[in-house]
C-alpha cells in the first residue's frame, strides 16, 4: 500500500470519525439538555465535502466508481481494454480541469480573507478540498489510463 493511499484511507476514516462524534454529541446536547453547539454542523458539513473530495481519489484507486458496462459486455477484451483507457483518459482530464477551477476557486477565496460564521476558519481551507481531491483522482485516473496498473474491476 503506498503512502498516499495510507494518507487517503486515514484521513478518511478520521474525518468521518471525528464527524460521527461530533454529530452524537451534538444531538445528545439538543435533546438531553436543549442545547447545542452552533459550530457543529458546520464542521460536519466541512468534513464531508472533504471526504467527498479525498474519498474520490480513493474510490478511483479502488474501482468503487458506478459504471456502465452494458454495451462493453459485447465487445472483446482488446475493445474492451481499449475503451476502457480512452473513458479513463478523459476522466482525467475532467479531474484535471476540476483541479484548475479549484486552485481559482481556492485562491479566490484566500485573496478575499472570507472566514466561516461558526468556526471562523478561513474559507480558502475548505475550497481546497477541490484542487486536492481532484488532482488526486485525475493522477489515479491517468494511471489507468496509460496502463501503469490494472483496474480492478
Amino acid at each position: 500500500m503506498s503512502f498516499l493511499e495510507r494518507f487517503e484511507r486515514l484521513f478518511c476514516s478520521l474525518a468521518l470519525l471525528v464527524t460521527a462524534l461530533v454529530l452524537f454529541i451534538n444531538v445528545a446536547l439538543r435533546y438531553l439538555f436543549n442545547s447545542s453547539t452552533s459550530w457543529a454542523e458546520e464542521l460536519i458539513r466541512y468534513l464531508m465535502v472533504w471526504i467527498t473530495f479525498i474519498g474520490a481519489s480513493l474510490c478511483v484507486r479502488q474501482s468503487a466508481h458506478i459504471r456502465m458496462d452494458f454495451l462493453l459486455g459485447r465487445f472483446s477484451e482488446r475493445t474492451k481494454r481499449a475503451v476502457g483507457r480512452v473513458v479513463f483518459g478523459l476522466s482525467a482530464l475532467f479531474c484535471l480541469a476540476l483541479t484548475w477551477y479549484g486552485v481559482r476557486l481556492t485562491a479566490f477565496s484566500y485573496r478575499m480573507g472570507q472566514t466561516s460564521p461558526a468556526l471562523g476558519i478561513p474559507i480558502w481551507a475548505v475550497y481546497l478540498c477541490v484542487p486536492v481531491g481532484s488532482f488526486m483522482a485525475a493522477w489515479q485516473f491517468a494511471r489507468l489510463a496509460l496502463g501503469l496498473r490494472e483496474d480492478r474491476a
